[in-house]
């Protein structure tokens, strides 16, 4: 990726985190963009073969769908099974009448306007779906023209690769949560491959546990961010979860951080927008 290094990034995770839109739904998709920032659409299969926008396995958590079909895996369903249910109106009454979207759906979106790019994050990780899935992703961009406007994303790097060998026009973005040592540990060893086949590493970041009154809130300490920020420069990715505080982004930005991942992007444009430098 080409990045200005005086932009700032960001991704809305899910569109809006379940947290200030339904997820994963073209409301959540159209409300990131609005705000300057990059949806994030998960990925997975219908029974039928259609890729869908969809976090969970099931359609229990995000939909009205009734007991006898919440729990049934999504893949076990077609398309216009899953189409029946409303997807919004659990987050928000005004969001009534969403529903799980195609990616076909928000490819077109992209492709009528090309400033838009999405984060498509990985969800059928076996061997049976897998490459089923890379298969029908890879039909939609060349339908849609759309490649260079997306950033493919997941924790399986082998996985990451093998969509780049597939369509090399997209981008690539390995996320790495785990415990803290764990954490930078992975960040190694890619390190050790030079990041072979990736755009960006995101590093997750989880509130500490009481920390105390002045302590840095993250479980990754600063010089474990240098030390990434070192490597990858604008390559890397923050994902500040919990409630992050308008001084620790400035923090992340003072570090040379300038990819960043939200679920609450209107608040977290709010205190990128509260950043002098910026």
């Amino acid at each position: 990726m080409k990045f200005d290094p005086q932009k700032i990034y960001w991704q809305a995770h899910r569109g809006g985190g379940g947290v200030e839109a339904p997820d994963n739904t073209l409301y959540a998709m159209n409300y990131g963009w609005s705000l300057g920032g990059i949806p994030e659409a998960d990925i997975r299969l219908t029974a039928d073969g259609e890729v869908i926008c969809l976090h969970d396995n099931t359609l229990r958590r995000v939909t009205d769908a009734p007991d006898e079909v919440a729990d049934t895996p999504a893949g076990e369903l077609t398309f216009a099974e899953i189409r029946k249910y409303d997807a919004g109106r659990k987050f928000r009454a005004d969001c009534a009448g969403e529903k799980v979207p195609a990616l076909r759906e928000v490819f077109s979106l992209m492709a009528a306007d090309r400033e838009k790019m999405l984060y498509a994050d990985i969800k059928n990780y076996d061997e049976k779906l897998f490459p089923r899935l890379l298969e029908a992703f890879f039909r939609l961009t060349e339908e849609y023209g759309v490649a260079g406007q997306i950033i493919v994303a997941g924790c399986d790097y082998e996985l990451n690769c093998r969509f780049k060998e597939t369509i090399p026009a997209i981008k690539t973005m390995q996320w790495i949560g785990r415990k803290p040592p764990e954490r930078m540990a992975l960040f190694r060893t890619l390190e050790g491959k030079n990041f072979a086949g990736l755009d960006l590493v995101q590093l997750h970041l989880y509130i500490k546990e009481a920390p105390a009154p002045g302590e840095w809130i993250y479980d990754l300490s600063l010089d474990e961010l240098r030390y990434a920020v070192k490597a990858l420069g604008p390559r890397l990715e923050v994902f500040p979860f919990g409630a992050f505080t308008s001084e620790a982004v400035g923090t992340l930005l003072d570090l040379g951080i300038r990819q960043f991942a939200t679920d609450e992007p209107k608040r977290f444009k709010a205190a990128l927008d509260s950043y002098p430098k910026r």
